[in-house]
C-alpha cells in the first residue's frame, strides 16, 4: 500500500485543478455575506458563500451543512464546479461554504503554529456562530468537505466532538502524517506550487511531529465516535467513471489519497467507529467525481440532521 513515492503523497493532498467559469448564484438562494472577524484573529478572506433552501424563510430554523474547499480553491469553487445549487434545492438544509486560503496560502482549516492565520478559530469561534444566528440554524449541522477540505471536515469533526452530527470527507487528505517524516520533506518542497502544508501551519514535520499528530484525524478518530460518518475516494487507477486523459495527475494524487483512506478506515476500525463509504475504484482527483460524492452523501447528512 505503500507503493507510492512521498512526492506523490504530498501532491494528493491538494484540490487544484482547473475550474470552469463562476456559475450564477442569485439570490434570494445564494448570496455572499463576510462575517465579523474576532478583534485578534488573523485571516486573509472572511468571505462565506451561503446557499439557502428553497421557499426559506426567517421564520423558521434550519440545519447548517459547513461544505469546505480543496487547496487550489475558494469559498466560490463548489457553486463553480458542480450542480450544488440546482441539486441542494430538494433538500431542507442551509449550506455555509467559508473560505481557507489557496494555493500556496492555503490555511488547511489551522491555526497556524507561527501565528499569521487563525482559521479554525475563525471558523469555530466566527462563522459558524454567525451563520447560525444570521440565517437561523437550529443547532444541527454537518460538515464535508474535499481534499483538504475533507481534511478540514475531519479534523474539526475529530477536534470538536458533538459539534457536528455528520461529518463527510471526498477525497480527503485525512492522515497528514502518512509517509512521516519523509513526506513532510516532500510537502516542503511542493508547498510554493500546489499549497501542501509548509512549516509556518503545524511546524517541521521532524521536529513537531506531535503536532502534526494532535493536528491528524487518524490520530484523532475517538473524537468521532459519535459523528454519522461518511467517506469516498477512488484509488487512482485508470478505468473510472468520469476518466480524463489530459489529466494524468489526477490519478497520481487520488492514489496518494486513497492510501490516506486505507491508514483512516484501519483506525476507524480498530477504535470501533462506524462509518459508511464509498470507495468506487477506478477514478481521478477531479470534480466530476467530488459532485458524484455530493449527490451521494448529500441525501444521507440530511437525515442524520432530521
Amino acid at each position: 500500500m505503500k507503493r507510492l513515492t512521498f512526492a506523490a503523497i504530498a501532491l494528493a493532498v491538494v484540490g487544484v485543478l482547473p475550474a470552469r467559469a463562476d456559475t450564477a448564484c442569485p439570490p434570494p438562494r445564494c448570496l455572499t455575506v463576510m462575517v465579523p472577524v474576532t478583534r485578534g484573529l488573523k485571516v486573509p478572506d472572511n468571505h462565506v458563500r451561503v446557499i439557502l433552501p428553497a421557499g426559506y424563510k426567517r421564520s423558521k430554523s434550519y440545519p447548517v451543512l459547513y461544505l469546505l474547499h480543496g487547496a487550489g480553491d475558494t469559498y466560490q469553487t463548489w457553486t463553480q464546479n458542480t450542480d450544488l445549487l440546482r441539486f441542494s434545492s430538494a433538500y431542507r438544509v442551509i449550506i455555509a461554504l467559508p473560505d481557507s486560503g489557496r494555493n500556496a496560502n492555503a490555511g488547511w482549516y489551522a491555526d497556524w503554529i507561527d501565528g499569521s492565520r487563525q482559521w479554525e478559530s475563525f471558523h469555530i469561534k466566527d462563522v459558524i456562530p454567525y451563520i447560525e444566528r444570521t440565517f437561523h440554524g437550529n443547532g444541527k449541522r454537518a460538515i464535508a468537505g474535499l481534499s483538504m477540505g475533507g481534511y478540514g471536515a475531519m479534523f474539526y469533526a475529530a477536534s470538536h466532538p458533538g459539534m457536528f452530527k455528520a461529518a463527510a470527507e471526498f477525497s480527503g487528505a485525512v492522515d497528514i502524517t502518512y509517509g512521516a517524516p519523509v513526506s513532510g520533506v516532500a510537502f516542503n518542497a511542493l508547498h510554493d506550487m500546489f499549497g501542501t502544508p509548509g512549516d509556518e501551519i503545524w511546524g517541521n514535520q521532524v521536529t513537531h511531529l506531535s503536532n502534526w499528530q494532535a493536528h491528524n484525524p487518524t490520530d484523532l478518530v475517538a473524537g468521532l465516535k459519535n459523528t454519522k460518518l461518511f467517506l469516498a475516494s477512488g484509488d487512482g487507477l485508470p478505468g473510472g467513471t468520469h476518466d480524463d486523459p489530459s489529466n494524468p495527475g489526477g490519478y497520481f494524487l487520488e492514489n496518494g489519497i486513497f492510501q490516506m483512506n486505507v491508514s483512516f478506515v484501519r483506525a476507524l476500525t480498530l477504535a470501533g467507529i462506524p462509518h459508511t463509504d464509498r470507495f468506487y475504484g477506478s477514478g481521478q482527483h477531479s470534480w466530476p467525481y467530488w459532485q458524484d460524492d455530493l449527490h451521494w452523501a448529500l441525501p444521507q447528512i440530511v437525515q442524520a440532521l432530521s
